[in-house]
């Protein structure tokens, strides 16, 4: 796993799996698998809905383990399957951060780089240093890897 600060806007997580992009594109894409892995740990989805297009809207409550809802409301910029997805990322009423996944081959598998862009380097430190969001990540990969493993391969 490697976990940077590219610039002071950014937040970049990376981790390789041993599974074909395909195979981690779709879990990654479709809501049926999506909605089971997606979020740290002790995190489930509820209310999910999925307009998969560019300029498609993706929402859903995120649930923390005290019961606390957390509105996620995202726009679909980019979708090239399958190695590409772009989309600004909110809560509907402002975007958080622009995200993208990028899928590369690797001889042992998928590298998957999630990448952030935040509106200002308060905005990034704020999820980093307030909601964890460096370990939130690991562990949202983490869970990914798990899913693809225990249900997919």
């Amino acid at each position: 796993m490697t976990t940077a600060i590219e610039s002071e806007r950014e937040l970049v997580l990376q981790r390789e799996v041993p599974f074909a992009r395909e195979l981690v594109w779709t879990a990654m894409t479709v809501p049926e698998h999506q909605d089971r892995w997606w979020g740290p740990d002790g995190f489930r989805n509820e209310g999910v809905t999925m307009d998969f297009r560019v300029g498609g809207a993706w929402t859903f409550d995120m649930v923390g383990p005290d019961g606390t809802r957390y509105p996620n409301h995202c726009v679909f910029k980019e979708i090239t399957p399958p190695s590409k997805l772009v989309f600004d990322h909110g809560d509907g009423k402002s975007m958080w951060f622009e995200a993208s996944i990028t899928l590369q081959e690797t001889s042992g598998g998928t590298l998957i780089t999630l990448r952030q862009i935040f509106p200002s380097r308060e905005s990034r430190d704020e999820v980093v240093e307030k909601y964890g969001a460096i370990e939130g990540g690991k562990q949202h990969l983490a869970k990914l890897e798990a899913y693809i493993r225990e249900r997919m391969s």
